[in-house]
């Protein structure tokens, strides 16, 4: 069944197909339509991909992240990638960067837009503490763009290739967009039906640290506001595509956005993610919103597509094997994209807490973290236990976000036992002391302290017995005791490597 809305999104003047089946959905899908928003969505992805790629560069972020670190937390899998050695990582940034002004140009479009996802895509699976939810959609829509005809119009392209230009697209190529754009609001949701969101917490967190903001510090403060904000932008999150598919509500809608983008962007550091969606957004508009803010004169389907004007006067379209192939597979991805962000529900355990299930799920927000962490060496030939300064290997920003997940703090003791084991010969054993509150509640052990992470297997799909589950419970007022005085409040275990050590400096 078509779904009338559907119909009305594209601002197209068709049948009332919304009782067909799914042959004419089919039909439908190839509809020429005006490409002046699909066109705005190329130059705008590929104008603030290249301010960000320009960003990384002038701010040292690549130098910090990229260059400088000996450990790089690496998603499973993708243990092979690391940078580029020597300056080669300034050199992919520079890449990225022109790459992206030759998409927003449209100049030599699909081997540019290859070339930049693959770039994109080395870039983002190095670096598993830089992870973002808008880098997962960059890739993904970057990974799309190749497929999608963009550069037909306002494009570098159409001007050297006369044979190319055209003023038309098939309506599929707005869906693929529209349901990409969609993913993080639906799922962004739908992710914060949990308990803690509902409860404020954490965005109460975030907003004390505003307190201090002029003007709106004091309103920031007020102990509702957490609640208040965070049921708003639940609401937001699930009602939005809806309204801003309905053509009635979508001017509205779209106002919504941008306001709450730019708190957003005010609020919190999320990078170039407010200003992506902001014109990503524009998508759900008529295609061709951009020909009437420029009060141009607007493309008629019928004039301007001979497959347009048979549709139009019902001659049916005829779906190859071929066709039929590419449709299923589409709907197969699909399918994984709107199951793949739910698969957290299956695990028992809190995903905020063990973090499985949190990356590539769109869980923004969700889950205010404060770690502490000490690492210790013992050898069990001799007996003698030290500490080791795990910070000395990597970026005080990897620093902060490795310890909020259990993956990567087991990652770190297997970096330290490999550079141990290389110096003395022999593999030692590693502990790790964590002690963590989450979304404001008292510290507790994340860490069973007693456990040789050096021995526990990377990436395991089973059960992680040294992982402590969570038992604090959620708190009205949230802990502030400073993290230098938490041991003193939480109590702790025997530390039973430590009992027959030759010398021992508590980790």
């Amino acid at each position: 069944m078509i779904d009338k809305s559907v119909i009305e999104t594209s601002e197209v003047n068709l049948p009332r197909l919304w009782s067909s089946d799914l042959q004419q959905l089919l039909c439908l899908a190839e509809r020429q339509v005006d490409n002046a928003s699909a066109t705005f969505f190329r130059i705008a992805f590929g104008g603030l991909t290249a301010a960000w790629s320009w960003d990384y560069l002038t701010s040292g972020r690549v130098t910090r992240l990229y260059v400088l670190p000996q450990l790089h937390f690496t998603y499973p899998g993708f243990e092979w990638l690391t940078p580029w050695p020597g300056a080669g990582m300034y050199v992919h940034f520079l890449i990225m960067l022109t790459l992206s002004l030759f998409i927003a140009v449209g100049c030599y479009y699909p081997w540019a837009s290859i070339a930049f996802a693959l770039c994109f895509t080395h870039f983002f699976l190095l670096e598993r503490t830089n992870y973002q939810n808008h880098y997962y959609l960059m890739a993904l829509v970057s990974w799309m763009m190749p497929f999608l005809p963009l550069n037909r119009n306002v494009s570098v392209d159409a001007w050297r290739r006369p044979e190319l230009a055209s003023q038309m697209v098939p309506l599929w190529v707005y869906w693929v967009i529209q349901f990409h754009i969609a993913l993080p609001y639906l799922f962004g949701g739908v992710a914060k039906l949990t308990a803690d969101w509902m409860l404020g917490q954490p965005m109460g967190m975030f907003l004390l640290t505003k307190a201090e903001a002029p003007i709106v510090g004091t309103w920031l403060a007020w102990p509702a506001m957490g609640a208040i904000l965070s049921w708003y932008g639940l609401f937001f999150d699930l009602m939005i595509v809806p309204a801003l598919i309905w053509k009635r509500t979508r001017t509205i809608a779209f106002l919504l956005c941008v306001v709450f983008h730019l708190g957003n962007s005010a609020l919190f550091q999320i990078h170039v993610f407010p200003w992506f969606m902001i014109a990503a957004t524009t998508i759900f508009f008529a295609p061709d919103w951009p020909r009437r803010v420029l009060s141009s004169a607007t493309v008629n389907p019928v004039s301007n597509s001979e497959s347009a004007s048979a549709n139009a006067h019902g001659t049916p379209c005829h779906w190859t094997f071929a066709k039929r192939i590419v449709c299923g597979l589409a709907l197969l991805y699909a399918m994984f994209h709107c199951l793949w962000p739910l698969r957290s529900r299956l695990y028992a355990e809190e995903t905020s807490w063990t973090e499985r299930g949190h990356l590539f799920s769109w869980r923004m927000m969700l889950r205010a973290k404060e770690v502490g962490i000490g690492y210790a060496v013992s050898d069990p030939s001799t007996g003698r236990v030290a500490n080791v300064d795990h910070k000395q290997f990597i970026d005080p920003e990897q620093a902060e976000k490795f310890p909020r997940d259990p993956e990567l703090i087991l990652k770190m003791a297997h970096f330290i036992a490999d550079k141990a084991e290389r110096d003395m010969g022999r593999r030692p054993e590693v502990y790790a002391f964590v002690l963590a509150s989450l979304n404001g509640r008292k510290p507790q052990l994340m860490i069973d302290p007693n456990v040789d992470l050096a021995a526990q297997p990377l990436h395991a799909t089973g059960a992680r017995a040294w992982i402590v589950p969570l038992s604090e419970p959620f708190r009205t007022t949230p802990w502030t005791v400073p993290i230098e005085q938490w041991r003193e409040h939480v109590e702790l275990p025997e530390f039973k490597f430590m009992k027959d050590a030759k010398r021992v400096t508590a980790p």
